[in-house]
């Protein structure tokens, strides 16, 4: 089977034809052998029939005597032939071959038992006697005094020996002339066939060396057909890298202008790509010279973090560059089907920049601070003079006491400011000392500072909040996160139609925290604003309802939990704050008193 897979395509053709032909011609052979050795046989079935005829026309004139007779005149007329006569018991009455003492029963014989029930039997078989294939012919016979026997001639199989002869040798000659006639009209198929494939690998083998190729086939068959085929596929294929081999190099351009550093490397960490801003970030002064493809990563990452982050999963972090001098990199490295991708971004501008950002932010918050604290010096040591307690100076003092309020709400906002700086700067500030904080008393407070503002809404705000609901924190965390809810549903509450506007401020006992609910009149958050809501100096004001086309939601509660255990405040019930540092509120900001 390995030798025929190694054969060329038109040495298997013909290899294939020959089988073919000589199976045909072997079966050819068998059928007419039979068939001559069928009409031999036939043939020896009907003389061996007129002479039976002639015997038992004997027997039953003239009984075993006229069959002596007969049986001498058989043997003369066919010296290889056989004559016996088996009595109706299967004895052997009479053999021209043999002593019929000395033969054994005939009854069992094929033939001599068709005879004796049909009249007439015939059979061909092995002789055990002759030692030959014989053809028998039994009839069944009427002996004078009403006993019955039966005749039987045989023939010898090899006298037909000659049919053999007579068919294959006129059968072979002509056999072998087709075959060789076959043979050479298929060499000629073959070579028609094989000529022009043979040109079309040539061109194939020519286009796969990267050399232009066409298949120059000219004839009104199939394979010219194919030929055309692999033409326009030639030409769609030459197409397709063209315009591959262009997106290669604008891709190769757009991401060596890009920003960011870029590096391929396959499986062995060899470099695949790298683009300049890469070479930069790695080596500074420009990058110099590319690396090589195929060259060790270890050429432009020779140690540290970034190497060790190439034998780790899919990852992004700010890493330490040393060259000439420090340079902050954020690095990303993702796994791709044959290597890895690392992306590197210089962060070190930008660091700079949010770290000048923060110094400004500082420096401003306290020149803010020395104003401020002088403006309400003088309004207390104005509301502190004796002339203030004079009945008719009530208004002056109610307007210093806002005055004053407003300081200390533009205080609170620069110290927002800076603490928002240093939170931004990772550097978490020393944490107070945790007080005493009644929940209750503390959004009286809150409601008291709200409805001091100056505003033309007329807005109720009720508190529902048991008097034990007390906790551990820092009072002006909790404050200013409150303050944040309330101003905000303050803001959004809806008025119309001479109604009062209504905010309504409840503490539930959760289990194992305080949660502090605002609900107010106004639409609610816009399903587009959710998920934006939480984001730092993002509002929706798109979403908001504000004056006219106002829809009415019911009150929008804005949930706040005071945590009983840990004392984490949290956003919505039953969430804790990952990161509460970044909303203003320290982890240690509240803890439930029982």
């Amino acid at each position: 089977m390995h030798a025929m897979r190694s054969l060329a395509m038109k040495k298997k053709i013909a290899l294939l034809m020959i089988f073919a032909v000589c199976v045909i011609g072997v079966a050819a052979w068998f059928i007419i052998y039979n068939a001559e050795r069928r009409s031999a046989v036939d043939g020896a079935r009907d003389t061996l029939g007129r002479y039976l005829s002639v015997a038992v026309s004997t027997a039953e004139r003239e009984g075993l005597a006229g069959l002596a007779h007969a049986e001498k005149t058989w043997q003369e007329m066919y010296p290889d032939g056989r004559m016996t006569v088996i009595a109706s018991d299967g004895r052997v009455l009479l053999d021209s071959k043999a002593d019929a003492g000395e033969l054994e029963n005939h009854y069992t014989r094929g033939e001599v038992i068709s005879a004796f029930e049909t009249g007439e039997g015939f059979e061909l078989r092995y002789s055990k006697t002759l030692e030959a294939w014989q053809v028998y012919s039994a009839r069944r016979a009427a002996l004078p005094g009403g006993a019955e026997c039966v005749v039987r001639l045989s023939y010898p199989v090899a006298a037909l020996s000659s049919i053999v002869q007579n068919v294959t040798a006129p059968f072979l000659k002509y056999f072998l002339a087709a075959l060789a006639l076959i043979w050479l009209c298929t060499y000629l198929v073959l070579r028609s066939i094989m000529t022009p494939l043979h040109t079309l690998s040539e061109a194939a083998s020519q286009i796969a060396r990267g050399e232009k190729a066409r298949f120059p086939i000219t004839a009104d068959d199939e394979i010219q057909t194919l030929a055309n085929t692999l033409n326009n596929m030639q030409d769609s294929l030459a197409s397709t890298i063209h315009e591959a081999q262009e997106r290669k190099e604008e891709l190769a351009q757009i991401v060596g202008a890009l920003p960011v550093g870029v590096i391929l490397i396959d499986d062995d960490k060899r470099i695949r790509y790298i683009n300049r801003e890469a070479a930069r970030i790695c080596r500074g002064n420009g990058g110099g010279e590319l690396p090589a493809r195929g060259s060790s990563v270890e050429v432009i990452i020779p140690s540290g973090e970034l190497y060790q982050m190439l034998d780790e999963p899919d990852g992004k972090r700010t890493i330490s560059v040393m060259r000439s001098g420090r340079v902050e990199v954020e690095a990303t490295t993702l796994v791709l089907p044959r290597g890895r991708m690392i992306v590197l971004q210089d962060l070190t501008d930008k660091l700079r920049l949010e770290e000048a950002r923060r110094d400004f932010f500082i420096d401003a918050g306290h020149e803010f601070q020395t104003p401020l604290t002088i403006m309400r010096t003088g309004l207390e040591l104005m509301k502190s003079a004796p002339q203030m307690k004079e009945p008719e100076r009530a208004e002056d003092v109610e307007t210093i006491n806002s005055l004053l309020r407003q300081q200390e709400r533009m205080s609170r906002l620069v110290d927002d400011m800076l603490l928002l700086v240093r939170l931004d700067a990772d550097a978490v500030p020393e944490l107070p000392t945790l007080g005493g904080v009644n929940l209750k008393e503390l959004i009286s407070d809150v409601r008291d500072e709200i409805e001091a503002l100056p505003h033309k809404k007329e807005i109720r705000i009720e508190i529902a909040a048991p008097e034990q609901a007390s906790v551990r924190g820092v009072y002006g965390d909790l404050r200013r996160a409150l303050l944040n809810l309330m101003e905000n549903a303050h803001k959004y509450t809806e008025q119309g139609g001479g109604e009062t506007g209504h905010i309504k401020v409840s503490v539930e006992d959760a289990g194992n925290s305080w949660r502090i609910t605002v609900d107010d009149d106004g639409p609610g958050v816009h399903d587009m604003d959710k998920e934006i809501i939480f984001e730092r100096f993002r509002r929706g004001d798109g979403h908001r309802a504000r004056g006219k086309e106002k829809e009415k939601r019911g009150l929008r509660p804005r949930p706040l939990n005071l945590a009983q255990d840990s004392g984490t405040p949290r956003r919505e019930a039953g969430a804790r704050r990952e990161r509460p540092r970044r909303r203003g509120l320290r982890d240690d900001a509240a803890e439930r008193i029982n």
